[in-house]
């Protein structure tokens, strides 16, 4: 790349990265938006079936009110980035920088805990990961799209560590688990309404769920 290569470059990438929101979401491609939208139902759908196959004991429930475990919460599981709605104080940039955050935990919480030797192993979670992992993809595609650097991920040799001594007991293994599948329900349902929003604007068609998501995500709101 010669100097006026270079220039040129700084010039468009400088361009793109103070440009309005409105510009920012029009430079965004439909189809990358679309299928991050298909990719979060999905993940909303699966999500109960994951804790049914996953967590055998009957008392722990995805729909169980978090504030009966909000301790054992507290001290175990890491909280969810909080996304809020796109605006002047919460920019496109900051809403795509938590979601990539958010989803990184819950893969990486995922995938220390499914390697716990007191968890039984089911082809139910590794689907999971691999949509929350093609789901990241899109969301870097957006963030590229817009012009947006993106944050590596040095999360989970920290997780690994912080989780070993809890990880040996069965029954905290099970609850664990059922909090990360918890907390990751209710974020999942914070990206769709983001991912909806940006969808609402950068394409004419209608927005739409399924009475099943819209029914989960109510729920999820009320814990």
């Amino acid at each position: 790349m010669n100097i006026y290569q270079t220039i040129l470059f700084v010039t468009l990438a400088g361009t793109v990265g103070s440009a309005p929101l409105s510009q920012k979401l029009d430079i965004m491609d439909k189809d990358t938006v679309e299928q991050a939208h298909s990719f979060i139902s999905k993940i909303l759908a699966d999500i109960p079936t994951t804790h049914a196959a996953w967590i055998n004991y009957k008392s722990l429930t995805l729909d169980q009110p978090s504030s009966d475990l909000q301790f054992l919460k507290n001290s175990t599981i890491p909280a969810a980035p909080q996304l809020k709605s796109i605006s002047d104080n919460f920019t496109l940039e900051m809403c795509l920088a938590r979601i990539v955050d958010g989803l990184n935990l819950h893969l990486n919480l995922l995938k220390v805990i499914s390697k716990a030797p007191t968890m039984n192993q089911t082809k139910e979670v590794p689907e999971l990961q691999a949509e929350i992992q093609d789901l990241l993809y899109l969301i870097f595609e957006l963030q590229d799209q817009a012009g947006y650097e993106q944050a590596m991920d040095n999360q989970l040799q920290t997780l690994k560590h912080s989780l070993a001594e809890p990880l040996k007991d069965e029954f905290m293994t099970k609850m664990m688990a059922h909090l990360t599948l918890q907390q990751l329900q209710v974020f999942s349902c914070d990206v769709l309404r983001s991912i909806l929003s940006i969808r609402s604007s950068t394409s004419s068609m209608p927005v739409s769920e399924t009475p099943n998501t819209v029914q989960q995500c109510g729920t999820a709101a009320g814990r």
